[in-house]
Protein backbone atom coordinates (compact mmCIF):
# COMPACT_ATOMS: atom_id res chain seq x y z
CA UNK A 1 0.00 0.00 0.00
CA UNK A 2 1.19 3.86 -0.67
CA UNK A 3 3.19 5.62 2.38
CA UNK A 4 0.92 8.50 3.07
CA UNK A 5 2.22 11.55 3.33
CA UNK A 6 -0.25 14.18 4.78
CA UNK A 7 0.24 18.35 4.56
CA UNK A 8 -1.66 20.77 6.23
CA UNK A 9 -1.27 23.42 4.33
CA UNK A 10 -1.45 27.51 5.13
CA UNK A 11 -0.61 30.24 3.24
CA UNK A 12 3.14 28.93 3.16
CA UNK A 13 2.96 29.38 -1.40
CA UNK A 14 6.33 30.44 -1.02
CA UNK A 15 7.43 27.33 0.62
CA UNK A 16 5.13 24.69 -0.66
CA UNK A 17 6.63 24.20 -4.24
CA UNK A 18 9.75 23.17 -2.86
CA UNK A 19 8.60 21.20 -0.13
CA UNK A 20 6.36 18.72 -2.90
CA UNK A 21 8.93 18.48 -5.42
CA UNK A 22 11.10 17.14 -2.83
CA UNK A 23 8.53 14.54 -2.64
CA UNK A 24 8.50 13.87 -6.08
CA UNK A 25 12.20 12.91 -5.56
CA UNK A 26 11.68 10.14 -3.46
CA UNK A 27 13.46 7.02 -4.20
CA UNK A 28 10.28 5.35 -3.46
CA UNK A 29 8.11 6.18 -6.16
CA UNK A 30 5.28 4.32 -3.58
CA UNK A 31 3.55 7.09 -1.88
CA UNK A 32 0.51 9.60 -1.90
CA UNK A 33 0.66 13.04 -0.69
CA UNK A 34 -2.16 14.10 0.73
CA UNK A 35 -2.59 17.87 0.81
CA UNK A 36 -5.85 19.64 2.72
CA UNK A 37 -5.04 23.56 1.89
CA UNK A 38 -7.21 26.48 4.13
CA UNK A 39 -5.03 28.89 2.44
CA UNK A 40 -5.73 32.50 0.80
CA UNK A 41 -2.45 33.21 -0.80
CA UNK A 42 -1.10 31.65 -4.33
CA UNK A 43 -0.95 28.11 -2.65
CA UNK A 44 -3.87 26.79 -5.02
CA UNK A 45 -2.38 28.12 -8.30
CA UNK A 46 1.37 27.02 -7.17
CA UNK A 47 -0.11 23.74 -7.25
CA UNK A 48 -1.67 23.62 -10.27
CA UNK A 49 1.88 23.12 -12.14
CA UNK A 50 1.94 19.63 -10.82
CA UNK A 51 0.04 16.65 -12.55
CA UNK A 52 1.21 13.71 -10.68
CA UNK A 53 -1.80 11.63 -9.88
CA UNK A 54 -0.23 10.34 -6.67
CA UNK A 55 -0.33 13.97 -4.93
CA UNK A 56 -4.43 14.27 -4.16
CA UNK A 57 -4.90 18.43 -3.54
CA UNK A 58 -7.91 19.73 -1.82
CA UNK A 59 -8.65 23.22 -0.75
CA UNK A 60 -10.91 24.31 1.89
CA UNK A 61 -11.45 27.83 2.41
CA UNK A 62 -12.51 27.91 6.19
CA UNK A 63 -9.53 28.14 8.29
CA UNK A 64 -9.07 25.18 10.07
CA UNK A 65 -6.32 23.96 12.81
CA UNK A 66 -3.70 21.41 11.70
CA UNK A 67 -5.08 18.35 14.02
CA UNK A 68 -8.17 18.94 12.07
CA UNK A 69 -6.73 18.89 9.18
CA UNK A 70 -4.85 15.72 9.85
CA UNK A 71 -7.91 14.00 11.24
CA UNK A 72 -9.66 14.68 7.79
CA UNK A 73 -6.82 13.24 5.97
CA UNK A 74 -6.69 10.44 7.23
CA UNK A 75 -10.26 9.03 6.72
CA UNK A 76 -10.12 9.63 3.64
CA UNK A 77 -6.46 8.33 2.76
CA UNK A 78 -5.80 4.36 2.56
CA UNK A 79 -2.43 3.11 3.88
CA UNK A 80 -0.87 1.35 6.65
CA UNK A 81 1.53 3.73 7.40
CA UNK A 82 1.64 7.91 7.19
CA UNK A 83 4.14 10.78 8.11
CA UNK A 84 3.09 14.39 9.25
CA UNK A 85 4.72 16.49 6.59
CA UNK A 86 5.07 20.76 6.90
CA UNK A 87 4.50 22.30 3.61
CA UNK A 88 8.19 24.37 4.59
CA UNK A 89 10.15 21.33 4.99
CA UNK A 90 11.64 19.51 2.73
CA UNK A 91 12.01 15.90 2.37
CA UNK A 92 15.63 13.95 1.65
CA UNK A 93 15.44 11.57 -1.26
CA UNK A 94 15.29 8.56 1.06
CA UNK A 95 12.80 9.71 3.61
CA UNK A 96 10.13 7.13 2.57
CA UNK A 97 12.04 3.96 2.26
CA UNK A 98 14.15 4.82 5.61
CA UNK A 99 11.09 5.44 7.55
CA UNK A 100 9.39 2.33 6.14
CA UNK A 101 11.93 0.04 6.57
CA UNK A 102 11.72 1.14 10.58
CA UNK A 103 8.02 0.63 10.60
CA UNK A 104 8.06 -2.56 8.91
CA UNK A 105 6.86 -5.24 11.22
CA UNK A 106 5.54 -2.68 13.94
CA UNK A 107 2.08 -2.62 13.91
CA UNK A 108 1.86 0.33 16.21
CA UNK A 109 5.72 1.71 15.46
CA UNK A 110 6.39 5.36 15.70
CA UNK A 111 9.61 6.16 13.94
CA UNK A 112 11.47 9.27 14.22
CA UNK A 113 14.80 10.88 12.50
CA UNK A 114 17.70 13.63 13.07
CA UNK A 115 16.99 16.44 11.09
CA UNK A 116 19.09 19.63 9.17
CA UNK A 117 18.03 23.22 9.75
CA UNK A 118 17.89 25.39 7.21
CA UNK A 119 17.38 29.26 7.45
CA UNK A 120 14.31 30.66 5.38
CA UNK A 121 16.15 30.90 2.11
CA UNK A 122 17.80 27.61 2.11
CA UNK A 123 20.33 28.00 3.15
CA UNK A 124 22.20 25.60 5.66
CA UNK A 125 22.12 26.29 9.70
CA UNK A 126 23.02 22.93 12.15
CA UNK A 127 22.49 19.60 12.01
CA UNK A 128 19.87 18.50 15.21
CA UNK A 129 20.40 14.96 16.36
CA UNK A 130 17.27 13.61 18.32
CA UNK A 131 18.41 11.42 20.10
CA UNK A 132 16.62 8.23 22.06
CA UNK A 133 13.38 9.45 23.99
CA UNK A 134 12.56 7.69 27.53
CA UNK A 135 9.28 9.08 29.65
CA UNK A 136 11.32 12.06 30.99
CA UNK A 137 12.33 13.52 27.78
CA UNK A 138 8.95 12.92 25.72
CA UNK A 139 7.45 15.29 28.77
CA UNK A 140 10.45 17.40 28.53
CA UNK A 141 10.41 20.67 26.61
CA UNK A 142 13.07 19.03 24.15
CA UNK A 143 10.45 16.56 23.41
CA UNK A 144 9.21 14.63 20.27
CA UNK A 145 7.04 16.27 17.53
CA UNK A 146 7.54 16.26 13.34
CA UNK A 147 9.67 14.71 11.60
CA UNK A 148 7.89 11.39 12.76
CA UNK A 149 6.02 8.70 10.47
CA UNK A 150 3.97 6.29 12.08
CA UNK A 151 1.32 3.15 11.10
CA UNK A 152 -1.83 4.19 10.55
CA UNK A 153 -3.32 1.38 12.99
CA UNK A 154 -1.47 3.46 16.24
CA UNK A 155 -2.94 6.93 14.55
CA UNK A 156 -6.70 5.10 14.87
CA UNK A 157 -5.78 3.91 18.33
CA UNK A 158 -4.88 7.35 20.23
CA UNK A 159 -8.62 8.73 18.04
CA UNK A 160 -6.50 10.77 15.85
CA UNK A 161 -4.78 14.15 16.25
CA UNK A 162 -6.30 17.27 18.96
CA UNK A 163 -7.66 19.64 17.45
CA UNK A 164 -7.40 23.56 18.13
CA UNK A 165 -3.77 22.91 19.59
CA UNK A 166 -0.70 23.88 18.47
CA UNK A 167 1.48 21.08 20.04
CA UNK A 168 -0.28 18.76 17.68
CA UNK A 169 2.07 16.77 16.43
CA UNK A 170 4.07 16.76 20.04
CA UNK A 171 0.59 15.27 22.29
CA UNK A 172 0.10 12.67 19.53
CA UNK A 173 3.74 11.10 20.00
CA UNK A 174 3.85 12.32 24.00
CA UNK A 175 0.07 9.92 23.91
CA UNK A 176 1.50 7.65 22.15
CA UNK A 177 3.19 6.55 25.30
CA UNK A 178 2.93 2.86 26.41
CA UNK A 179 1.05 2.10 23.21
CA UNK A 180 3.55 3.23 20.40
CA UNK A 181 6.87 1.32 19.02
CA UNK A 182 9.30 4.31 18.89
CA UNK A 183 12.16 3.74 16.30
CA UNK A 184 15.16 6.12 16.07
CA UNK A 185 16.44 6.18 12.67
CA UNK A 186 19.47 8.47 13.49
CA UNK A 187 19.96 10.21 10.37
CA UNK A 188 19.38 12.98 9.32
CA UNK A 189 16.47 12.57 6.68
CA UNK A 190 14.91 16.05 6.39
CA UNK A 191 15.77 19.67 6.13
CA UNK A 192 13.82 21.41 8.98
CA UNK A 193 12.90 25.33 7.88
CA UNK A 194 13.14 28.07 10.99
CA UNK A 195 11.96 31.11 9.63
CA UNK A 196 9.88 34.09 10.87
CA UNK A 197 6.44 33.13 9.26
CA UNK A 198 6.49 29.63 10.59
CA UNK A 199 4.02 28.58 12.70
CA UNK A 200 6.20 28.83 15.98
CA UNK A 201 6.25 32.10 15.38
CA UNK A 202 2.89 32.67 14.87
CA UNK A 203 1.89 31.19 18.05
CA UNK A 204 3.91 33.45 19.43
CA UNK A 205 7.38 32.14 19.62
CA UNK A 206 9.17 29.33 21.88
CA UNK A 207 7.92 30.51 25.25
CA UNK A 208 4.42 30.35 24.41
CA UNK A 209 4.63 27.11 22.65
CA UNK A 210 6.78 25.24 25.83
CA UNK A 211 3.74 26.88 27.80
CA UNK A 212 1.26 25.20 25.41
CA UNK A 213 3.51 22.14 26.14
CA UNK A 214 3.05 22.20 29.84
CA UNK A 215 -0.47 22.70 29.82
CA UNK A 216 -0.99 19.99 26.92
CA UNK A 217 1.30 17.58 29.60
CA UNK A 218 -1.27 18.27 32.39
CA UNK A 219 -4.35 17.32 29.98
CA UNK A 220 -2.51 13.97 29.65
CA UNK A 221 -1.37 13.15 32.71
CA UNK A 222 -4.58 11.05 33.75
CA UNK A 223 -5.09 9.60 30.96
CA UNK A 224 -1.43 7.71 31.17
CA UNK A 225 -1.82 7.25 34.41
CA UNK A 226 -5.17 5.34 33.84
CA UNK A 227 -2.46 3.40 31.90
CA UNK A 228 -0.26 2.77 34.75
CA UNK A 229 2.39 5.71 33.46
CA UNK A 230 3.67 8.28 36.01
CA UNK A 231 6.56 10.67 34.51
CA UNK A 232 6.76 12.62 37.33
CA UNK A 233 9.25 10.28 39.33
CA UNK A 234 10.87 9.97 36.12
CA UNK A 235 11.20 13.76 35.32
CA UNK A 236 12.50 14.03 39.55
CA UNK A 237 15.55 11.83 38.75
CA UNK A 238 16.07 13.58 35.25
CA UNK A 239 16.14 17.14 36.94
CA UNK A 240 18.85 15.64 39.95
CA UNK A 241 20.71 13.65 36.77
CA UNK A 242 20.78 17.30 35.24
CA UNK A 243 22.00 19.17 37.96
CA UNK A 244 24.46 16.42 38.68
CA UNK A 245 26.07 17.03 35.35
CA UNK A 246 26.35 20.71 35.47
CA UNK A 247 28.33 20.58 39.16
CA UNK A 248 30.53 17.06 37.32
CA UNK A 249 31.19 19.52 34.78
CA UNK A 250 32.04 22.36 36.87
CA UNK A 251 34.19 20.29 38.85
CA UNK A 252 35.98 18.91 35.93
CA UNK A 253 37.11 22.49 34.81
CA UNK A 254 38.24 23.06 38.19
CA UNK A 255 40.72 19.96 38.78
CA UNK A 256 41.58 20.58 34.92
CA UNK A 257 42.01 23.86 34.70
CA UNK A 258 41.08 26.12 37.77
CA UNK A 259 43.45 24.53 40.14
CA UNK A 260 46.33 25.60 38.84
CA UNK A 261 45.30 29.24 38.96
CA UNK A 262 42.90 28.80 42.58
CA UNK A 263 43.78 26.98 46.01
CA UNK A 264 40.61 25.09 47.75
CA UNK A 265 38.45 27.69 50.31
CA UNK A 266 36.29 25.06 51.06
CA UNK A 267 36.88 21.78 53.13
CA UNK A 268 34.09 19.86 51.91
CA UNK A 269 31.04 20.10 49.57
CA UNK A 270 30.71 21.03 46.05
CA UNK A 271 32.64 22.87 43.90
CA UNK A 272 29.96 24.50 41.98
CA UNK A 273 28.38 26.32 44.48
CA UNK A 274 31.75 27.66 45.86
CA UNK A 275 32.79 29.31 42.56
CA UNK A 276 29.00 30.23 42.53
CA UNK A 277 28.94 32.00 45.77
CA UNK A 278 32.31 33.63 45.27
CA UNK A 279 31.15 35.56 41.75
CA UNK A 280 33.86 33.34 39.93
CA UNK A 281 31.21 31.16 38.41
CA UNK A 282 28.48 32.88 35.86
CA UNK A 283 25.51 30.75 34.42
CA UNK A 284 22.95 31.86 31.39
CA UNK A 285 20.48 33.56 32.73
CA UNK A 286 20.83 32.87 36.46
CA UNK A 287 21.46 35.98 38.47
CA UNK A 288 24.92 35.76 40.61
CA UNK A 289 26.13 37.49 43.66
CA UNK A 290 28.92 40.08 42.52
CA UNK A 291 32.68 39.03 42.42
CA UNK A 292 34.52 39.66 45.61
CA UNK A 293 37.91 41.57 45.49
CA UNK A 294 39.27 38.90 47.76
CA UNK A 295 38.27 35.31 48.23
CA UNK A 296 39.22 33.97 51.39
CA UNK A 297 38.94 30.74 53.43
CA UNK A 298 37.01 30.16 56.66
CA UNK A 299 39.77 30.69 58.33
CA UNK A 300 40.17 34.40 56.78
CA UNK A 301 42.98 33.57 54.22
CA UNK A 302 43.36 34.56 50.98
CA UNK A 303 42.52 31.87 48.54
CA UNK A 304 42.43 34.26 45.55
CA UNK A 305 43.81 37.89 44.30
CA UNK A 306 41.80 39.86 42.20
CA UNK A 307 44.67 38.71 39.27
CA UNK A 308 43.48 35.12 40.23
CA UNK A 309 39.44 35.53 40.48
CA UNK A 310 39.43 37.73 37.01
CA UNK A 311 41.39 34.78 35.25
CA UNK A 312 38.86 32.04 36.67
CA UNK A 313 35.89 34.37 35.45
CA UNK A 314 37.67 34.55 32.54
CA UNK A 315 38.21 30.99 31.63
CA UNK A 316 34.52 29.73 32.91
CA UNK A 317 33.29 32.93 31.07
CA UNK A 318 35.37 30.85 27.89
CA UNK A 319 32.67 27.69 28.56
CA UNK A 320 29.80 29.94 28.26
CA UNK A 321 28.20 27.90 25.55
CA UNK A 322 28.77 24.63 27.35
CA UNK A 323 27.33 25.80 30.44
CA UNK A 324 24.28 27.35 28.44
CA UNK A 325 23.31 24.09 27.37
CA UNK A 326 23.78 22.27 30.42
CA UNK A 327 21.25 24.64 32.27
CA UNK A 328 18.72 24.78 29.33
CA UNK A 329 19.07 20.68 29.79
CA UNK A 330 18.04 21.66 33.87
CA UNK A 331 15.35 23.94 32.68
CA UNK A 332 13.86 21.47 29.71
CA UNK A 333 12.41 19.06 32.68
CA UNK A 334 12.40 21.04 35.55
CA UNK A 335 9.79 23.23 34.07
CA UNK A 336 7.65 20.54 33.59
CA UNK A 337 8.25 18.71 36.75
CA UNK A 338 7.21 21.56 38.71
CA UNK A 339 4.19 22.59 36.63
CA UNK A 340 2.99 18.92 36.68
CA UNK A 341 3.77 18.44 40.50
CA UNK A 342 2.45 21.84 41.83
CA UNK A 343 -0.04 23.17 38.92
CA UNK A 344 -0.43 26.23 36.82
CA UNK A 345 -2.00 28.08 39.87
CA UNK A 346 1.02 28.30 41.74
CA UNK A 347 2.04 31.99 41.69
CA UNK A 348 5.45 31.36 44.39
CA UNK A 349 7.24 28.87 45.75
CA UNK A 350 9.85 29.02 48.98
CA UNK A 351 13.39 27.99 49.46
CA UNK A 352 13.58 25.15 51.74
CA UNK A 353 17.53 25.75 51.71
CA UNK A 354 19.53 28.29 50.31
CA UNK A 355 22.19 25.59 48.57
CA UNK A 356 23.29 26.63 45.19
CA UNK A 357 20.70 23.82 43.14
CA UNK A 358 18.20 25.01 45.28
CA UNK A 359 19.14 28.70 44.52
CA UNK A 360 19.76 27.85 40.36
CA UNK A 361 16.38 25.63 40.11
CA UNK A 362 14.07 28.68 42.19
CA UNK A 363 15.91 31.21 39.34
CA UNK A 364 14.99 28.44 36.15
CA UNK A 365 11.41 28.92 37.91
CA UNK A 366 11.37 32.49 37.95
CA UNK A 367 12.54 32.75 34.69
CA UNK A 368 10.41 30.14 33.06
CA UNK A 369 6.96 29.89 34.80
CA UNK A 370 7.09 33.33 36.70
CA UNK A 371 6.90 31.78 39.91
CA UNK A 372 7.92 34.14 42.44
CA UNK A 373 10.41 32.77 44.77
CA UNK A 374 10.57 33.28 48.55
CA UNK A 375 13.25 32.42 51.23
CA UNK A 376 11.56 30.43 54.41
CA UNK A 377 12.73 31.87 57.32
CA UNK A 378 14.72 29.97 58.79
CA UNK A 379 16.92 29.99 55.59
CA UNK A 380 19.55 32.61 54.78
CA UNK A 381 18.13 34.84 52.14
CA UNK A 382 20.32 35.20 48.96
CA UNK A 383 22.01 39.11 49.15
CA UNK A 384 22.14 39.59 45.65
CA UNK A 385 18.57 38.95 44.95
CA UNK A 386 15.01 40.53 45.90
CA UNK A 387 13.64 37.91 47.49
CA UNK A 388 10.92 37.84 49.92
CA UNK A 389 10.19 35.90 53.23
CA UNK A 390 7.72 32.85 52.86
CA UNK A 391 4.54 33.29 54.74
CA UNK A 392 3.91 29.34 54.79
CA UNK A 393 1.74 29.14 52.67
CA UNK A 394 3.62 28.32 49.49
CA UNK A 395 4.74 24.76 48.11
CA UNK A 396 8.57 24.69 49.80
CA UNK A 397 11.43 23.82 47.28
CA UNK A 398 14.96 22.60 48.72
CA UNK A 399 17.15 19.68 49.12
CA UNK A 400 20.96 19.29 48.68
CA UNK A 401 20.31 16.48 45.83
CA UNK A 402 17.56 17.01 44.51
CA UNK A 403 14.92 19.49 44.72
CA UNK A 404 11.65 18.40 45.50
CA UNK A 405 8.27 20.21 45.61
CA UNK A 406 6.04 19.92 49.07
CA UNK A 407 2.78 21.13 49.07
Amino acid sequence: MPFLLLMPSYNQAHYIVEAVRSVLAQDDPDWELWILDNSSDGTPEAMRAFADPRIRFHHIAARMDPGSCLNWLLERARGELFSYVHTDNNLRADYVRRMRQALAGRPMGLAYCDSRTIRGDGSPKELFRRGPFDVARLFSLDTLGVPFSATTALAHALGGFKVKDIADDVRFCVAALGRADYVYVREALLDYRVHERSRTEASGGQAQVHRSFLDMFTQLLPELRARGIDPLPALERAVAERLDDLEWFVEDLWYRKLSRVLRPWWTAGPVAGHLFRAGLLALPGVAAPPPRALVRDAQGRIAAWPWQAWLARLYLGSRRRDLRRLIEKIQHVLLPWAYLSLGPATRSVALAGGDFRSIVCAQLLQRGLAWTPVVAANVERPGWLNWGVATGAEPRLGGTTTVTPHP
